[in-house]
């Protein structure tokens, strides 16, 4: 999505997260997920066209709270794909310890407070996969790893206005990308089990997504989002909320559900 040029936040895109999609883990099975591999590489060189200063990387699968959304605060963040048998495959992130303050400071006396993990300085899969594309496309910035909370999504959405404020008080151009899958359940067999509202769910945040109804992706049916057995939705209304008020183009670059996801 590529929101109003006036602005320091450039360019947001939502990305999948399986790591079957890296050349050196999927091998064989790359075939099957073809059109996913063509949509992150097109994806990740729109980010490096953009030449962002920094990159906010929004993902389900790092430390998630009810309190509000986690932040990993380490300057050198790292992690690798050990869990899926390639402990030789790594990718690091820098932290922008200034977007960072300013998110703090933009979130002091909003009802929804992030979390800051300090403890912690390891990527997650989430993350790392996007971030594997990027880095292959030539992109290598600093930025934040946020992980979404237990909230409701109109709490999100705010959060992500925060973000924005941030970003334009930070002054560097920035991108957004939102890591997330739509449904686990699109097939008997899927990860999730089998369920109809499963590719109901997708084919209706598709559309609303590139139409830019961004008020009916805020007040979809919860029971809807979770009957679909979806890991992303929260990321994407985070990333929503920080071109709040902007026009914008989407741009679907693909989707495809080949193991069920």
């Amino acid at each position: 999505m590529k929101a109003g040029v006036h602005i320091m936040l450039s360019l947001i895109g939502i990305a999948p997260h399986p790591a079957i999609i890296i050349p050196e883990i999927g091998r064989n099975e790359l075939d099957k997920v073809s059109d996913t591999v063509s949509g992150m590489r097109k994806l990740s060189m729109l980010f490096k066209e953009e030449s962002p200063d920094l990159l906010i990387v929004i993902t389900p699968h790092g430390s998630v709270f009810r309190e509000g959304p986690s932040i990993l605060v380490g300057k050198k963040l790292n992690g690798n794909f050990g869990q899926f048998g390639f402990p030789s495959i790594q990718v690091d992130f820098e932290t922008d310890r200034e977007l960072l303050e300013l998110v703090e400071q933009e979130t002091a006396d909003g009802s929804l407070k992030p979390v800051f993990l300090e403890s912690n300085s390891f990527l997650d899969h989430g993350a790392m996969v996007p971030l594997y594309y990027l880095n292959e496309a030539g992109l290598k910035v600093p930025g934040l790893h946020i992980t979404f909370g237990f909230n409701p999504p109109r709490d999100l959405y705010r959060f992500g206005q925060a973000l924005r404020r941030a970003i334009e008080k930070r002054g560097l151009k920035t991108a957004v990308l939102a890591s997330g899958d739509l449904s686990h359940r699109l097939i008997h067999g899927a990860p999730a089990g089998f369920n109809p509202r499963g590719a109901e769910y997708d084919r209706l945040l598709i559309d609303l997504l590139g139409s830019g109804k961004v008020e009916e992706i805020i007040d979809l049916d919860p029971r809807l989002i979770e009957e679909a057995g979806e890991c992303g939705y929260r990321s994407f209304v985070i990333a929503l909320g920080t071109i709040d008020g902007e026009k914008f183009e989407t741009d679907i670059l693909s989707y495809e559900g080949p193991f069920g996801v």
